[in-house]
């Protein structure tokens, strides 16, 4: 688990900073990851660097480059720590923001200039690939065991911005259908590891902006690994 961020400056982006190691000290759950070696750099040093990069690296729109460490942000860093392979604790720490520094820009697990979303069953991400780039990576929940959201090659063959869940009497905002019932939608909860009945969970922030680039008919793609 990653408590610590950089030492604070006297300048504004070290009062950023400062806000940081805060976050990360009341996040912390008790599991603790291996901390940088002494004498190591820590960059980006500060919240809106931090976000900096991950828009760079398209877990975050620019919108979101604010210089406050909130929901939306943490959903980034989830995603980046899930495709990384690292600690999903939605944490900047030093380990986080090494491998930030340390970052390219993810590429598609499948070929093609297509426009695309792919679903990574193991790390849990959504890729939406347009012209054969990644353009966001977004953190996602598929289904849980014995629900678990089906691998294969599928489009989105109807979408409503109100859906519900008719067995689950659950409302399902900003649904995109791509198998059955199976859909993209919004939720309030989206954890960490696959907990839905079947569906990609998408958080509040995700779910507007992918519902408006996903049209009927774009192929997605589960893929187990």
């Amino acid at each position: 688990m990653e408590v610590r961020a950089p030492a604070p400056s006297p300048s504004r982006a070290g009062a950023a900073a400062v806000a940081l190691v805060g976050l990360a000290l009341v996040l912390a759950p008790s599991a603790f990851a291996d901390p940088l070696p002494a004498g190591v750099g820590i960059r980006p040093k500060t919240v809106e660097e931090v976000q900096r990069k991950l828009a760079d690296l398209r877990f975050l729109p620019r919108s979101g480059v604010d210089g406050i460490f909130g929901d939306q942000s943490r959903a980034a860093v989830i995603a980046f720590q899930k495709w990384e392979g690292l600690l999903r604790d939605g944490i900047p720490g030093p380990v986080t923001q090494r491998a930030l520094a340390d970052a390219g820009r993810p590429t598609p697990l499948t070929g093609g200039r297509k426009d695309r979303v792919e679903i990574l069953l193991d790390r849990q991400v959504l890729l939406l690939v347009r012209r054969g780039r990644v353009a966001r990576v977004s953190h996602v929940s598929t289904g849980k065991r014995r629900f678990a959201t089906p691998a294969g090659r599928y489009e989105i063959f109807r979408k409503r911005r109100r859906a519900v869940s008719i067995p689950y009497e659950v409302r399902l905002p900003y649904a995109s259908y791509f198998v059955g019932g199976i859909a993209i939608h919004q939720a309030r909860s989206v954890p960490v590891e696959p907990a839905s009945h079947g569906c990609v969970r998408v958080t509040r922030h995700d779910a507007k902006w992918l519902y408006r680039r996903t049209p009927v008919g774009m192929p997605v793609r589960v893929l187990e690994r």
